[in-house]
């Protein structure tokens, strides 16, 4: 019997395992660590398989840690925690909603695209949206779309932003309300129109508008997704992403609403 309770949330592997796997690994429900695998410690089906791999993890050391490396050295097969410290992590930053809300605090369900997913929580009414970095390196992303969240604030052009999802007291995210509604097709190019028009009257490019970018709801369109958006004044740049509007919301091939399997 495993001495401890650990649940893997998330994790990304290389399936050729010649560099190492990262895994956010929650312990006994109240404690999140970040540990990396070196490359040939366990095959590669039971890296990609959590319930397996965590029957084989070698026991977790005490003490106040968040990072940790399991290695193997040669002439014992016994995987063991090479490493363990306490890392200053980084954080979204700079912050302008007021409202923050603990990762544990949250039911995370249904993983609607890579990095967000449904959540639920007593602190809500409804179930809403999670979107967050499960990754250090991964903030930077988040750092930049909810300050663009603080741009469209109260224009009613994206989603009502609800605060930030915390993480041992730093931030990895943020929340969002649900928007029920389907993804836009030709026939919603009016409306999408006039959605992009609004986000370029606040001199801001949004730089992916595929028709999963777009929710087609009872008030209308929604533009969701704002990682690449940036401020510009540049209208000839506005022109050309208004005009190739038509052809994505035509667009066939499934990009920019496909599910990464990396991801869990």
């Amino acid at each position: 019997m495993y001495p401890i309770q650990v649940e893997i949330l998330n994790q990304e592997i290389d399936p050729e395992d010649k560099t190492p796997s990262y895994y956010r690994i929650l312990v006994n429900r109240k404690h999140i660590k970040y540990v990396t695998i070196d490359p040939g410690v366990f095959e590669v089906d039971d890296l990609c398989f959590p319930p397996i791999l965590v029957e084989k993890l070698p026991p977790f050391p005490k003490g106040d840690w968040n990072c940790g490396r399991i290695s193997q050295i040669v002439g014992n097969p016994t995987p063991f925690f090479s490493e363990t410290l306490k890392k200053t992590l980084p954080s979204i930053s700079p912050l302008w909603h007021p409202k923050s809300y603990d990762y544990l605090s949250f039911q995370i369900g249904e993983r609607l695209k890579s990095h967000v997913y449904m959540a639920s929580s007593p602190q809500f009414e409804k179930p809403i949206v999670a979107k967050f970095a499960r990754f250090h390196w991964e903030i930077a992303y988040y750092t930049a779309e909810t300050r663009v969240y603080s741009w469209i604030d109260g224009h009613n052009i994206g989603p009502e932003f609800l605060g930030y999802l915390s993480e041992d007291g730093r931030v990895i995210g943020f929340l969002i309300e649900y928007i029920e509604g389907r993804h836009a097709t030709i026939s919603d190019l009016p409306a999408c129109k006039s959605i992009v028009r609004e986000l370029h009257g606040l001199n801001i490019l949004h730089k992916d508008l595929n028709k999963h970018n777009f929710l087609i709801s009872e008030r209308g369109a929604v533009l969701i997704d704002f990682e690449t958006a940036e401020r510009s004044e540049n209208r000839e740049v506005m022109e050309k992403e208004m005009e190739g509007l038509e052809e994505q919301l035509l667009d066939e091939s499934g990009n920019g609403g496909v599910f990464l399997e990396e991801d869990t």
